[in-house]
């Protein structure tokens, strides 16, 4: 090989490593392993999104096991020892944290520096975790899952089920500063529609007994979740008592909608975790999280359960049917 020859080889095979090095994540390339620490409820669902959280991190080329690690810590059911288990994950010293609105605040006020990616927040400014959506200023971003649209839509879907719907009760966690701004909402979009909403504030298991006995002596047309880690612990209890009293309830949470439950309508939550994927690869390759905007999903589902409707004596109208994602019987 001569030695113009030689120079070209070592060009293109010089150019040919540089780009097969700038597919590796920069901060990776010392073989540190980045943790991230997913807080969640004990009883929440997370298989299916962690396989997408998993495979989008891998597309952006961080590979659980080699360069990354997923850890997910639960707490218990009434959330009364999430301050330790936040204290916990802090010392397990994480590169960055995924986590709701709610369990979000906690971490916030234990830690000013360790990244938090919301993978779900009804307003997260007045949750006191960014200065503004498109510029956050603090070490959270993430995704605002819900929005101020959603009761309205959720009351439209009942309307065409239930014509004559007038009221419509929601359960509301009185701790959590995101369900008071989705009770807010709601009122608005109850008015719209010549409705009255009517508020059964929970904290813990005896206060949804107490919920469902008030609902058995009036019960509402149908009742709205407040998406909140309560709920979440005691949806046993929640899906039995709208059966057993015949009150169509809806869902802020698509991927499953388990008996008890009429529809749900929201965020895909597989196209969400791989926006959060996303934020948390731009934060390991060095992005500051209150430099990046909080994003909103962009695609949302409408899921309809068909054996909820027939316990509960519904037809559901072919024009619900017809724009259903799924309709599970």
């Amino acid at each position: 090989m001569g030695a113009i020859a030689r120079r070209r080889f070592l060009a293109v095979a010089g150019g040919t490593l540089a780009a097969l090095l700038a597919q590796i994540p920069a901060r990776a390339r010392n073989d540190r392993v980045y943790r991230v620490i997913w807080v969640v409820p004990e009883s929440s669902e997370r298989d299916s999104v962690r396989k997408v959280f998993v495979a989008t991190m891998r597309e952006h080329g961080w590979v659980e096991g080699r360069n990354f690690a997923l850890e997910v810590l639960a707490t218990e059911r009434d959330g009364s020892d999430l301050p330790a288990v936040v204290d916990q994950a802090l010392a397990r010293k994480p590169d960055a944290f995924l986590a709701w609105e709610s369990i979000a605040q906690v971490i916030r006020s234990r830690t000013k520096t360790v990244p938090i990616v919301l993978v779900g927040a009804l307003d997260p400014v007045k949750a006191g975790l960014a200065v503004s959506l498109p510029r956050p200023g603090m070490n959270v971003t993430g995704i605002a899952q819900l929005n101020e649209q959603l009761p309205g839509k959720h009351m439209e879907i009942l309307r065409e089920i239930l014509p004559r719907l007038r009221k419509v009760g929601q359960l509301v966690d009185r701790n959590s500063s995101g369900c008071r701004i989705a009770e807010a909402h709601s009122v608005g979009a109850a008015l719209d529609l010549g409705c009255t909403l009517v508020p059964y504030y929970v904290s813990n298991r005896a206060d949804i007994e107490e919920a469902f006995a008030r609902m058995e002596r009036d019960p509402p047309d149908a009742l709205l979740p407040c998406p909140t880690p309560v709920l979440f612990a005691f949806r046993d209890l929640l899906f039995e008592n709208v059966l057993r009293l015949r009150i169509p309830l809806t869902s802020y949470v698509v991927g499953n909608v388990p008996r008890g439950v009429l529809f749900a309508y929201a965020a895909s939550l597989e196209d969400v975790y791989r926006q959060v994927a996303a934020l948390v690869d731009k934060i390991f390759r060095g992005a500051y999280p209150g430099d990046l905007p909080i994003e909103q999903p962009t695609n949302f589902q409408l899921v309809v359960n068909a054996g909820t409707a027939k316990a509960l004596g519904l037809a559901v109208p072919q024009s619900v049917l017809l724009r259903a994602d799924r309709v599970i019987d």
